[in-house]
């Protein structure tokens, strides 16, 4: 190690963190249009690009200012915590990378790991072996995007967090647009995640039905241009159709909910906590149903915007950017507080 990164060890032991303070946070790419949410609580976002896996892609969202890629960290940083999101081999490299060498512990940069999960167990694995794995990561915090993905990794409100998503309804909002009446979706790579997306489901619940299809899927539909097009699309379209079978509650569909689109959606997961039947859109697991659904609102443009409204005052009710801001904020500087409470007791 560095005379340099020797005393950045030290000071990462002496730097007292205060509510309110800028935190320089060490993480990796996992979801643009999350990570660019989480980036408005205005701390400084260091995500090492490790040379393989996820990296950011710039036409799902643009880098924030405040969110640094790095193949190494830069030794004149004093960094406050790791934010991992999800579990991955790349947490062990994060704690390679803390410890600078396997060899020398006392040469561990002294701060706290938070993980973040965002998936659910893969069912088409063992799963009982996936739940031990997870548990017995070590890290200091753990934190999920909902209290169905919590239950799921075997875990509760004794030994994580909850923070629930936030939508900048500021930006994903109806535009004024004239709906065309469609039943629009938005998937990548949809065809190779048929278990996870449903895509077989929405081709046996679409035909012939107008239908709308973007996403990065070869051979099926390309990726909207960019964000403001893709809001642009989300504005444009009567109906909103997510067939997801095992997501606890995709970003694209509470970004049509702050669109004003009505939904048509399976009903698994976390999306029960979100939509109630009949009041803010319309859920079933039963293909028959679900294609029922879409030739109804077809029929009834009175009743889908009725149910789009309604699914817009869900977001901006519940799922607001401010909300979501001040429990991350909360999450960060509770973990680095009981993390320095810990050390110091040692």
């Amino acid at each position: 190690m560095t005379a340099n990164a020797t005393q950045r060890s030290i000071r990462s032991l002496m730097r007292k963190v205060e509510r309110g303070d800028k935190l320089n946070i060490i993480t990796f790419a996992t979801h643009e249009r999350y990570e660019e949410n989480l980036c408005k609580t205005g701390h400084n976002f260091y995500s090492v690009d490790f040379g393989f896996g996820k990296r950011w892609e710039r036409s799902y969202a643009q880098v924030p200012s405040n969110y640094h890629i790095i193949e190494t960290l830069p030794e004149y940083v004093d960094f406050d915590l790791v934010l991992a999101h999800t579990s991955c081999n790349r947490l062990q490299l994060v704690h390679d990378l803390l410890s600078q060498t396997q060899k020398s512990p006392s040469n561990k940069i002294s701060i706290p790991i938070l993980r973040h999960g965002h998936v659910l167990p893969d069912i088409r694995v063992d799963v009982n072996e996936q739940l031990s794995a997870y548990q017995s990561v070590p890290v200091d915090q753990t934190s999920f995007i909902s209290d169905f993905n919590r239950k799921a990794w075997g875990f509760n409100e004794t030994n994580s967090r909850v923070v629930e998503h936030g939508v900048d309804t500021d930006f994903w909002k109806p535009l004024g647009k004239d709906r065309q009446n469609v039943c629009l979706s938005v998937v990548n790579d949809w065809p190779n995640r048929d278990w996870c997306c449903g895509f077989n489901l929405w081709r046996q619940t679409t035909q012939g039905l107008p239908i709308s299809v973007w996403g990065n899927s070869p051979g099926l539909s390309e990726a909207a241009q960019s964000i403001e097009h893709l809001r642009e699309i989300y504005s444009s379209s009567s109906i909103f159709y997510n067939t997801s079978i095992h997501s606890p509650v995709p970003t694209v569909l509470m970004e049509a909910m702050a669109c004003g689109c009505a939904i048509v959606s399976t009903n698994n997961c976390m999306i029960p906590e979100i939509i109630e039947h009949g009041k803010n859109g319309l859920v079933s697991n039963d293909p028959e149903e679900l294609k029922s659904y879409l030739e109804l609102l077809l029929k009834k443009p009175e009743m889908a915007k009725m149910l789009g409204d309604a699914a817009r005052k869900t977001i901006v009710e519940r799922y607001s950017i401010s909300r979501f801001i001040e429990d991350w904020n909360d999450l960060f500087y509770d973990t680095i507080e009981n993390y320095s409470d810990v050390t110091e007791n040692r």
